[in-house]
């Protein structure tokens, strides 16, 4: 496998996930500004988003736990032909996730309380009722959208990336009409049963895509060497996925001890900053991961570590400009994605502060999930497993020392310096499996922050001197912005735009 064939599979994969992922963030967003209209920065809102931020944690926590252990022992058999073994594998897999998944739903049923206490201890009277409430509603979507990760995870190992992406698109629907027609007649607990409905769908879309002739038996026969390797490194995956999940959650839970709207608007600013991390970084990741297990099967460190830094180099490409982009521009972004009804003048104000310093940590948490790949795959789920709670620690300590210098803002400035810490030291255990160009990585770093600067400069000044509508603002400022961009990145020599540039050009032809 040549490295033009690896990057023609990552980049058809991510062009797939990346179209996928801008309809699943517009049905995101489309929910969120709903939402934002009708239940505002209350406590009703409170509840509700903290009750949605433990799904936040556990279901990341549970896909992403699941999909890096399972994919590649899956990924390994279809390469070799071993359609039996992948298939058993999977059996075994949907039977004790299941399993699982019904011990998590019985657990937050009889232990709702102690949740609540555990992730907003700040929530007192009604509001911590309402959310005791609103968790029990929703336990039972655990049971599905745990089985929708295995079948996302085989369905990428087989380059179906519509079917694994898809099920997004159709979480966020739900929502949209519980809250358009039911939310003023039967109240705040219907968005609950939304989350529910939400995890049916999850599952339920993916499985015709899964057409290659497998269909699921139950096997509960988990006594194999392959299963329990597979189980062995199972904990520390998941620790690793929850407590990346948990840094927001721990941020909402100091925020619980703010003025009433402020975990409101913590969120609203995290999803906006997800909005530009998830489309192209996560999309790439994503893509990548399978083509890194090969890489990794057939010993091809050479290879493996020149990907590693191209793709890193591309993510500097792409995520500095927006980086400083949404720093310059975050009130113009705010007010036009979520100013309308409830959502007012002074709400706008705290999200697009929360949202500028998340943005902060853009680049860093996009490479910080290709580097914690390379351990993955190598089966080190512990090295992956240390970090971030490392992560987390510096998290909370930032976290306790910034909240009372800065408040709200103090814990997004707390998340974007973890993980700009984590990063590079990611970077330096990544050294025992693969050697990465450092020197390369830093000078285009270094010209591609310059650049980003120069273009997102040019448009924020032309605009506070000839102020203008806001909408116009940001359709204008993203046309300057671009140009300029462009043009600086190629008068640095910054290979990677070539390189991108010359990967679509073969994807248009072949198409």
């Amino acid at each position: 496998m040549d490295s033009k064939s690896i990057g023609n599979r990552i980049l058809r994969g991510t062009i797939v996930i990346v179209l996928v992922g801008v309809l699943a963030k517009f049905t995101s967003f489309l929910a969120e500004a709903i939402l934002a209209a009708y239940l505002g920065t209350t406590y009703q809102s409170d509840a509700y988003y903290m009750v949605a931020s433990v799904q936040n944690v556990i279901y990341p926590m549970l896909s992403i736990g699941i999909w890096k252990v399972f994919l590649p022992l899956y990924k390994s058999h279809i390469a070799k032909g071993e359609l039996g073994n992948a298939y058993s594998l999977t059996n075994k897999s949907l039977s004790f996730f299941s399993a699982i998944s019904l011990g998590v739903v019985v657990l937050l049923l009889a232990c709702a309380p102690i949740v609540v206490s555990i992730v907003a201890p700040g929530f007192e009277g009604e509001t911590r009722l309402l959310c005791i409430r609103l968790v029990r509603i929703s336990a039972p979507m655990y049971v599905f959208i745990i089985s929708s990760a295995v079948y996302a995870s085989i369905l990428q190992c087989h380059d179906k990336f519509l079917g694994s992406q898809i099920r997004e698109v159709a979480s966020h629907i739900p929502t949209i009409i519980a809250a358009i027609f039911f939310y003023k007649r039967f109240g705040i607990e219907v968005m609950a049963i939304a989350l529910v409905v939400a995890g049916v769908l999850r599952l339920l879309i993916e499985l015709p895509f899964v057409n290659w002739g497998y269909k699921y038996k139950p096997d509960f026969k988990f006594k194999t060497q392959e299963f329990s390797l597979m189980l062995k490194r199972l904990p520390s995956a998941l620790i690793s996925a929850g407590v990346a999940q948990l840094n927001t959650l721990v941020d909402k839970a100091m925020a619980s001890t703010l003025p009433t709207g402020t975990i409101s608007g913590l969120n609203y600013g995290h999803k906006l900053m997800n909005v530009f991390s998830g489309l192209l970084s996560s999309a790439i990741a994503t893509a990548m991961y399978p083509q890194m297990i090969e890489l990794i099967s057939l010993d091809k460190k050479e290879e493996l570590g020149r990907l590693v830094v191209k793709i890193i180099n591309i993510f500097c490409v792409l995520m500095m400009p927006i980086t400083v982009a949404c720093v310059l521009f975050r009130t113009e972004l705010v007010s036009a994605v979520f100013q309308r009804g409830a959502f007012d003048e002074s709400s706008t104000a705290l999200t697009a502060s929360v949202f500028a310093l998340y943005c902060l940590g853009l680049f860093f948490i996009a490479c910080n999930t290709v580097i914690s790949n390379i351990f993955y795959g190598h089966g080190d789920t512990n090295t992956a497993m240390y970090i971030s709670i490392a992560n987390l620690g510096i998290n909370v300590v930032l976290n306790l020392v910034l909240i009372h210098l800065w408040g709200v803002n103090g814990l997004a400035l707390a998340t974007s310096l973890s993980a700009i810490i984590t990063f590079f030291v990611r970077l330096r255990f990544a050294e025992k499996y693969v050697k990465l160009d450092n020197k390369t990585m830093v000078v285009t770093a270094i010209k591609i922050l310059f650049a980003a600067a120069i273009a997102c400069m040019i448009p924020r000044a032309i605009f506070w001197i000839h102020p203008m509508n806001k909408y116009l603002t940001l359709i204008v400022s993203a046309v300057i912005g671009v140009v300029v961009y462009l043009l600086m990145v190629k008068v640095l020599k910054v290979n990677e735009i070539n390189d991108l540039f010359g990967l679509l050009k073969r994807k248009l032809k072949k198409t």
